[in-house]
């Protein structure tokens, strides 16, 4: 999806564009492959932004994210960052790029924003069937990449 087509679908008067890596748990089933995040299990739809909520139960209500609070879609600067997340479970794990924007608090390892949506994921050999879900997340209309590189070799996208 490009992203200019993202700014008229979505409406972006204050969009503040970011894009970082993510870790995904992929759900893959017979009938859909799905994106979920690790943490909190979110299901990324198809054909439109998750938008973040604040789980805090403690806290009082807010926009997400907050700058009191770590709420938010989380994404980083450099996918190093997340490999603790790709060594466990690793045979439903696969990770890629994804488009921040709408409220976004920028830190020094990335960003949490209001608003996500993947731009490209990568399947690497330790997934479970990775060519049948890299098939299966081609529903997200995004490009989708079978046996990734190594997370040593520096991946650069500009």
């Amino acid at each position: 999806m490009r992203i200019g087509r993202l700014l008229r679908a979505w409406g972006a008067e204050e969009l503040q564009l970011a894009v970082g890596w993510k870790i995904w748990r992929v759900e893959h089933g017979l009938e859909r492959t799905r994106l979920r995040s690790v943490l909190y299990g979110d299901l990324w739809p198809v054909g439109e932004p998750l938008e973040a909520t604040c789980r805090r139960l403690l806290r009082s209500e807010h926009e997400a994210p907050c700058h009191g609070c770590e709420c938010g879609i989380h994404a980083g600067r450099e996918l190093s960052a997340w490999e603790h997340y790709l060594s466990v479970d690793a045979e439903t794990r696969v990770f890629g790029r994804a488009l921040l924007w709408g409220a976004t608090i920028e830190g020094s390892a990335g960003w949490r924003a209001a608003c996500a949506a993947p731009v490209e994921v990568f399947v690497p050999a330790t997934v479970r069937s990775a060519a049948e879900v890299a098939e299966g997340l081609a529903a997200y209309c995004i490009p989708v990449h079978v046996g990734a590189p190594a997370l040593e070799e520096e991946l650069v996208w500009s």
